[in-house]
């Protein structure tokens, strides 16, 4: 009996020990945190790219200039703490990014100026990164919102091409950046001091040097094509295969579509999506905690991919070998797919896509080859959002007086 008690009083002992570790850790990654927003994030590398990298592009669909800001990402310079008084962050992949048009004309931007011609005294920051998903949307969360402490997270997920990411690699570490961020950034810190007290050269490349690319790309992509994947290659038009060769069209997009054609088949029925909700769900959790944690809300806005509101957009996304069907001009099995994964997480879901089917007709809102939202679809786009995160915002970003 003396002994039982011995080892149950030990066994309280450690149970003690350990939550007094995890308290005192806990306490310590707040005010590691706390100096960490002055110090050292984001780093030279930035929250998503290197700062002062500048990319100019002149390919056959679209010309812009791309140039990342010294917190790392594709902005205007902003402080680290809001020069508004409403922030939101907008995360999102390419479409998000603005992928083939200047800044200003990328949707998050457009809708920042409407917002504010309704007098709302506002700033929207542009976190889209280009291949980006639900899982990186959620890291990117979790880096990003202690720092830049935005009122209101937008997550621009693209429902036919975010539903088909697959899940990420096993990461051990996850369970320590998740409960204990700043610490884990630290120890990262000290092993790297070299990087983060040094100034990485940041890369400028003209129009030309992106074509170079491409094309050395191109050659790399088309000699590691199975048999199966050059004939559906070969059988593509041949001056949409010049601009690949010419460096003229993204590469990859050609070896996405002749490598899985049958891509976005699955999209057309709920019944097939079951992963594809489990998963974002699980993604979307974790991005509302990042921004509870920090008092931010969180709204879901659904980017419409063209082949299911444009019936330019439907004929060309076939050119560059996709598999398509009528039936997904008047399907809305993702935006339910994303919708349902948002009522599990308790988020916000907000959907412009039968507003923008009101434009089926309607040439020039996507890229001829491209996919993305030429500059007359983000201010489309910009314009149905508008007054939905007008009514989610309400009198929070109304000027202050001093």
């Amino acid at each position: 009996m003396k002994r039982r008690a011995t080892i149950l009083l030990n066994l309280g002992l450690v149970v003690v020990a350990i939550a007094a570790v995890l308290v005192v850790a806990s306490v310590g990654d707040r005010v590691v945190g706390a100096i960490l927003v002055h110090k050292l994030w984001p780093g030279p590398m930035g929250f998503l790219f290197q700062p002062g990298t500048e990319d100019h592009w002149e390919m056959r669909d679209y010309a812009c200039a791309e140039r990342i800001n010294s917190l790392g990402f594709r902005d205007v310079e902003v402080p680290l703490k809001k020069a508004r008084t409403y922030r939101i962050v907008a995360i999102g992949d390419s479409f998000t990014y603005g992928w083939g048009v200047n800044l200003e004309d990328a949707w998050c931007k457009r809708l920042e100026r409407n917002l504010r011609d309704k007098g709302m005294d506002i700033e929207i920051l542009n976190l889209g990164k280009p291949a980006a998903g639900p899982h990186e949307y959620a890291t990117i969360a979790e880096s990003v919102v202690p720092v830049l402490r935005p009122d209101l997270v937008l997550v621009a997920v693209l429902a036919g091409d975010d539903l088909q990411q697959v899940g990420p690699r096993p990461d051990p570490m996850r369970p320590l950046r998740k409960g204990f961020p700043n610490l884990v950034h630290l120890v990262r810190y000290c092993r790297h001091r070299g990087v983060y007290g040094s100034s990485p050269q940041p890369m400028k490349r003209t129009a030309a040097d992106c074509r170079n690319m491409y094309v050395n790309v191109a050659k790399d992509l088309l000699e590691q094509m199975t048999p199966e994947q050059r004939t559906r290659f070969d059988q593509i038009e041949e001056p949409i295969k010049e601009v690949f060769h010419s460096g003229m069209l993204n590469p990859w997009l050609l070896n996405h579509s002749t490598g899985s054609p049958d891509y976005f088949m699955n999209t057309l029925s709920l019944d097939e999506l079951g992963y594809q909700v489990w998963f974002t769900t699980k993604a979307f959790r974790r991005l509302k905690r990042a921004a509870q944690r920090c008092g931010a809300q969180v709204v879901v806005l659904s980017i419409p991919e063209g082949f299911y509101v444009n019936r330019e957009a439907w004929r060309n996304v076939q050119r560059i070998g996709f598999h398509v069907v009528p039936e997904m001009l008047v399907s809305n099995a993702a935006d339910e797919a994303v919708q349902k994964a948002c009522e599990n997480a308790g988020i916000a879901f907000r959907c412009v896509t039968e507003a923008f089917r009101k434009h089926m007709d309607e040439p020039g809102l996507y890229f001829e080859l491209d996919r993305h939202f030429t500059p007359a679809g983000n201010a489309l786009y910009a314009d149905l959002v508008t007054p939905l995160i007008a009514k989610e915002i309400g009198d929070a970003a109304k000027p202050q007086v001093k």
